[in-house]
């Protein structure tokens, strides 16, 4: 387990990698963004799974689209949100700014589709779906 922002490791000489990043404004946080630049052939051939952490229900899809390639979500087991939390007291003026621009009815209030929190369950779902891949190919 490690923070990104904190170290950057070298994912080989691990079998199995599973990385996730809360979403800001659409996008994966940066360093996990330069981390899978960099290690992107390191981790090709891995078992891998996905998660983010996103407080927006119906944006799940088109944030792993825009976030992650097609060939990363179609070699990973699982791909998958965790949930999230969205806090408008907790934001800047710069941030309550450009959620104006790009997501102004979550400002207002009229969005009803928000994950209230992280989600167990789906912590779970990812982590049974790693060990029943693992199961299958008789790896566990």
């Amino acid at each position: 387990l490690c923070d990104l922002r904190e170290e950057n490791p070298d994912p080989s000489g691990y079998d199995i990698i599973l990385f996730g990043s809360g979403i800001y404004f659409g996008r994966i946080l940066r360093p996990l963004r330069n981390w899978l630049k960099e290690y992107w052939e390191v981790i090709r051939p891995k078992i891998k799974g996905v998660f983010i952490c996103n407080a927006l229900i119906d944006e799940i899809p088109q944030l792993m689209r825009s976030n992650f390639s097609l060939e990363l979500r179609n070699a990973s087991v699982v791909v998958d949100s965790f949930g999230g939390e969205y806090s408008p007291k907790n934001l800047n003026l710069y941030e309550r700014t450009r959620l104006k621009l790009t997501h102004k009815e979550l400002l207002g209030g009229q969005v009803t589709e928000l994950v209230p929190c992280i989600l167990p369950d789906r912590v779970k779902a990812f982590a049974d779906e790693i060990y029943d891949y693992l199961e299958i190919k008789g790896l566990m």
